[in-house]
C-alpha cells in the first residue's frame, strides 16, 4: 500500500487533467486550486518570456505559502505565431493545413513556489508533422480530442501517428516536462528528495 504520511503534497494550480495525469503517475499526492485569471492581460514581446509569466501568474494568484505549488502554460509556434486553442472545426482545419509537413514549436512555462524559493522556467519542444490529408482531418474532426487542446491536438492520443520526430522533451509537448520539473522540485525543498514518493 501507498504510505501517504511519506508522500509530498504538491498543489496543482491548473484544471488540466493532462498535468495531473502526469504528475498523479509519479506517485505524487495533488491539490488542485485552479487559477482565475484573465491571460489576456498577461503581455510579453516573445512566446517563451509569454508562458513563463503566465504560469508565474497562474502560481501567484492561488499561492497562500502553503506546501509546495506548480502552475505552467502552453502554446503551440509555427512561422512566429502562437496557435492557440481552436475556436471550431474550421479553425483546427487551418492550425492543422499550417503545420502539416512542418515543424512547429512547443513552449510550456512553468512555476513553482515554496515558502523560502521559487523557480520560473520555459522549455521548448520541436514537433516535426507528417504530411496531414484532408481526410485525416476530417477523421480527426468527429472525435472530440481536439476540442481545448493548444495546436488543436494532444500528441499522446489519436495524432500520435502524425509526429514524424520530436526535439526535445515528449511531456513538454503534454503540458509538462517532467525531468525538468522534478529536478527543480528536488533542488527546491529537501521532501522532493525522498523519490520514490509512492511505496508499497
Amino acid at each position: 500500500m501507498t504510505n501517504l504520511n511519506s508522500t509530498p503534497v504538491l498543489i496543482l494550480a491548473s484544471g488540466s487533467p493532462r498535468r495531473f495525469e502526469l504528475l498523479a503517475g509519479l506517485g505524487i499526492r495533488l491539490t488542485v486550486k485552479k487559477p482565475n485569471i484573465d491571460e489576456n492581460n498577461v503581455k510579453a514581446d516573445n512566446p517563451a518570456k509569454l508562458v513563463a509569466k503566465l504560469a508565474e501568474t497562474k502560481a501567484r494568484a492561488v499561492y497562500n505559502g502553503d506546501k509546495t505549488l506548480i502552475a505552467a502554460d502552453t502554446i503551440v509556434v509555427c512561422d512566429d505565431k502562437i496557435l492557440g486553442k481552436p475556436k471550431d472545426s474550421v479553425d483546427a482545419i487551418k492550425m492543422w493545413e499550417q503545420m502539416s509537413n512542418r515543424v512547429h514549436r512547443v513552449y510550456t512555462g512553468y512555476c513553482i513556489l515554496t515558502e523560502n524559493n521559487s523557480v520560473v522556467r520555459t522549455v521548448k519542444s520541436e514537433v516535426k508533422f507528417v504530411k496531414i490529408t484532408r481526410q485525416m482531418m476530417d477523421s480527426y474532426l468527429k472525435t472530440d480530442e481536439w476540442k481545448d487542446k493548444a495546436g488543436g491536438y494532444a500528441i499522446q492520443g489519436i495524432t500520435s501517428f502524425w509526429i514524424e520526430y520530436i526535439h526535445g522533451s515528449y511531456t513538454n509537448v503534454i503540458g509538462l516536462p517532467l525531468a525538468e520539473v522534478v529536478s527543480d522540485l528536488m533542488k527546491l525543498h529537501p521532501e522532493w528528495n525522498t523519490f520514490p514518493w509512492k511505496e508499497g
